[in-house]
């Protein structure tokens, strides 16, 4: 049998875990045990690690995040590969995101069109909180959480506006000198009455960057175009509606295989054109009452990826591929003398297309519907908890035309136990129902994997972790372990002209991550260390082990702010630091090389308009010539992954209206 890629070593815990390593997330966090790590984007603050963080704490501000990668800077529990907007793929404690459930404003996105490609293009500059539950998730998180959830909020209203005013406006502009690139955006936003309305629109446009050796890197330009809307109605008795719409798009010449610079020494180009459209509508009440607080939500998400032909006609590679998805949930939450019960349900129907530019096109679909509730409560001061269970049931029609129909259920427990005022234990479970994930929709472009084994069966995973965190004074330390487990993992078995796709085995990820902090109303610093080991079938996962995960090691993340608010300025440092990563002798792979990089930023808000920013900002000080950990392909010896920029100095201002 032929699989995606091999993988896992023995988890080795040297001397290194005493070193560092809390998130800022867990720095801020408190004890309500539902696993969820926020990222507040204005604020270098928030999250925590196996419970809900405290996002009140008043911290140093940081400023607008220009890439995903950005976002998750000081989360140790994450990821990113890819130094470009288009190959970049997010990994929760090394799985990757396709095995997560994943939301924008609440909406489920499902993007896996082509492995080469990112699975989700998102515009950091719209986004306010990012939530993460690191393998165990909750049964409100949606279908699917196989390695947990990634929840992205964007901005509405009353988050751009400022104190007091009715209507505003900002103009943004910055240049990074590595990229060549220019970003411009804007954005009108006001309240009129019960009716709110904004409007958003970013355009980043740049050439080809050079890797810390001097190098050019080839297809590496921006053409990054973004837009969001929204309208909002809140009615008489606190009955609120919203719709949104946001439009991403990138349009460039890109790698033929957009994540790797090279195969076999041989750089190939092609027209890339990426596109992600959602549509949503959300009711909601402002005035919820103990057995009365409902939320309504119906949304629409197709990305699609268009590889032309330059030369007209069919050839592998070349391909029109779309994946729509559109779907509901109601559900309401009840206070109840246990505490608050969320119960609800949930639909979506995701369909993929592919046309190779043959005759005929390939279409895959799958549809669940799912119950779910989940009780959150605080029987004590020192005791808290989150429990409940999902029952879904998946109707999945493969592109030969064969039905799979399965049901399944996923419990899940937290536990937070606090013994001491300054100490807290937890501890989490979860077992998942996944279903039959949609295939790569782009694999069918070339017909030869258009058929399936008839007892495909669906995915399933296990997930556990347990913590503590102690606090001393400004001081916060925090550790935890983690394992998760996914059975019957996409896999494709060779044979005469063709591949059938079967159970594959399993993947598994198992790991220590610890961390250290300190917080005061004008500073932040912290220190974040993983030792993540992944496997797959009992071995090593390889750097090629697509919608499956990535191997990490040991990674170390360190960061630092200052502000002196009398004068309105803020400086910062950030760092990441991989130590070597060694494969089985006889795995066939390279082992990776480690690296350090350094980030630092100063920012100023002048106290006589705090409606202008200005920034300046150098990424990669070093010049560092790396590939990051996360990025494909860097254990092959005949791809030639991509590099990451190197030295690149950014300038930028906002100006508020």
């Amino acid at each position: 049998m032929k699989t995606t890629s091999p993988v896992g070593s023995k988890l080795t815990l040297p001397l290194t875990l005493l070193l560092l390593a809390a998130t800022e997330h867990s720095l801020a966090g408190s004890n309500e045990a539902d696993t969820d790590k926020t990222v507040v984007m204005d604020t270098i603050n928030v999250t925590g690690k196996a419970v809900k963080t405290d996002t009140d704490t008043e911290t140093v501000e940081d400023t607008p995040s220009t890439s995903i990668k950005d976002v998750f800077e000081k989360n140790i529990s994450v990821g990113v590969g890819g130094p470009t907007a288009t190959s970049q793929k997010v990994f929760v404690n090394g799985i990757e995101e396709t095995n997560l459930n994943v939301q924008i404003d609440g909406a489920r996105q499902v993007n896996n069109i082509w492995h080469h490609n990112a699975n989700l293009l998102i515009d950091p500059g719209v986004l306010k909180a990012v939530s993460v539950d690191a393998g165990v998730a909750a049964a409100d998180a949606g279908p699917g959480a196989l390695g947990g959830s990634l929840r992205y909020e964007t901005k509405d209203v009353d988050d751009m506006l400022q104190p007091g005013r009715d209507y505003g406006a900002f103009l943004s502009g910055g240049f990074a000198s590595n990229l060549d690139t220019f970003t411009k955006s804007g954005a009108a936003y006001g309240r009129y009455r019960n009716v709110e309305a904004m409007g958003y629109a970013s355009h980043a446009e740049g050439g080809n960057y050079d890797a810390g050796n001097g190098d050019p890197v080839q297809g590496t330009g921006t053409n990054l175009l973004s837009a969001l809307g929204k309208l909002a109605y809140t009615a008489e008795g606190g009955h609120r509606f919203e719709a949104s719409a946001q439009h991403l798009s990138d349009d460039e010449i890109r790698p033929f295989r957009a994540n790797f610079a090279a195969v076999r020494g041989q750089t190939l180009l092609s027209e890339n054109i990426f596109n992600r459209n959602t549509a949503n509508f959300k009711y909601s009440t402002r005035q919820p009452s103990k057995f009365y607080d409902p939320e309504v939500r119906f949304y629409y998400n197709d990305t699609s990826l268009s590889r032309p032909n330059p030369n007209g006609g069919f050839r592998p590679g070349y391909f029109d591929s779309t994946i729509e998805s559109f779907g509901a949930t109601a559900l309401n939450r009840i206070k109840t003398p246990l505490g608050e019960l969320s119960a609800g349900m949930d639909f979506y129907q995701d369909r993929a297309l592919t046309d190779n530019f043959r005759d005929a096109s390939m279409t895959e679909t799958a549809r669940n519907l799912g119950g779910f509730a989940q009780l959150r409560g605080e029987p004590a001061d020192w005791l808290k908890f989150s429990g409940g269970v999902r029952l879904d049931s998946q109707e999945f029609e493969s592109v030969d035309r064969k039905l799979f129909d399965n049901t399944g259920a996923s419990p899940n427990v937290s536990i937070g136990i606090t013994p001491l005022p300054d100490l807290t234990l937890n501890g989490s479970y979860s077992y998942v129902f996944g279903g039959i994930q949609l295939a790569e929709a782009a694999l069918f472009h070339t017909m030869p994997y258009s058929a399936y084994s008839a007892d495909l069966a669906a995915q399933r995973s296990t997930n556990a972790k347990a913590g503590l965190s102690y606090r001393l004074a400004s001081v916060k330390f925090e550790g935890e372990v983690f394992s998760t487990r996914i059975q019957n993992t996409p896999a494709y078995q060779e044979g005469d002209d063709s591949f059938v796709r079967v159970n594959g085995p399993a993947v598994k990820t198992e790991g220590l991550n610890l961390g250290v902090g300190y917080q005061r109303a004008n500073a932040d610093f912290g220190a974040h260390y993983t030792n993540t080991e992944v496997s797959y079938d009992h071995s090593q996962l390889g750097t090629l082990a697509f919608y499956l995960g990535s191997p990490v090691g040991e990674i170390i993340k360190l960061h630092a702010a200052y502000a002196w608010s009398e004068l309105g300025i803020k400086t910062g440092v950030s760092s990441e630091i991989a130590l070597k990563y060694r494969f089985a002798q006889d795995s066939g792979n390279r082992d990776l090389n480690g690296y350090h990089t350094y980030n630092v930023f100063a920012q100023w808000q002048p106290n006589f308009y705090r409606g202008l920013t200005l920034r300046a900002e150098v990424n990669n000080l070093t010049d560092e010539d790396y590939t990051d950990r996360y990025t494909a392909g860097t254990a092959v010896g005949f791809i030639t992954p991509l590099q990451n920029p190197g030295r690149s100095v950014l300038v930028s201002t906002r100006l508020e209206f």
